[in-house]
């Protein structure tokens, strides 16, 4: 599958070397992912939000960079596959029986990635997952029931390795 992805950053007047070395790796305590370089999947709109919440709010400016990512191959998708939710699961369990964690609750999305990487079982270079940000859309499939399709999750990607994943160009599309 091949996306396009945007990626948000400071604007520190340096365009040009954005383009010719970009995406950049975020090193943010607390990434959602691990290390890797994040990319807001499809959706404009969510790394504009993010550059007003991130750069905006503490007086600085941002850009907004394009590009296309073939996550075809290697990607640990926790939006699009079933299996992978499963395995993510598993990941879980084995946490708890080994005493890591005393259940789901205490499971943190990054620390279970790192996990899978200290046991030798992680070997994507790229990972897809979503979240439940304030513009969900939950549609019920009958009135009587509390079942529904959620719609409108943010999806970012966190790409560990830019090789065979990362399309060229790169290139700022904000501001214009």
């Amino acid at each position: 599958m091949i996306v396009v992805a945007y990626q948000t950053l400071e604007d520190r007047d340096n365009i040009d070397q954005i383009e010719a070395e970009g995406p950049y790796i975020c090193r943010r305590h607390g990434s959602w992912l691990g290390l890797g370089y994040y990319l807001w999947d499809t959706k404009y709109e969510w790394s504009y939000e993010w550059g007003v919440n991130s750069y905006e709010r503490n007086g600085k400016g941002f850009v907004i960079a394009e590009c296309r990512l073939d996550l075809s191959k290697d990607c640990f998708d926790l939006v699009g596959s079933v299996q992978h939710q499963m395995d993510f699961l598993e990941i879980i369990q084995q946490m708890i029986i080994s005493k890591r964690i005393k259940n789901e609750k205490e499971a943190i999305v990054p620390n279970l990635i790192q996990f899978m990487k200290t046991k030798g079982v992680f070997n994507f270079k790229s990972i897809r997952a979503n979240d439940f940000h304030k513009d969900i859309v939950r549609l019920k499939f009958r009135n009587d029931k509390n079942e529904y399709m959620v719609l409108n999750q943010r999806v970012q990607i966190c790409v560990i390795t830019k090789k065979d994943v990362l399309l060229q160009p790169f290139r700022v599309i904000y501001p214009k």
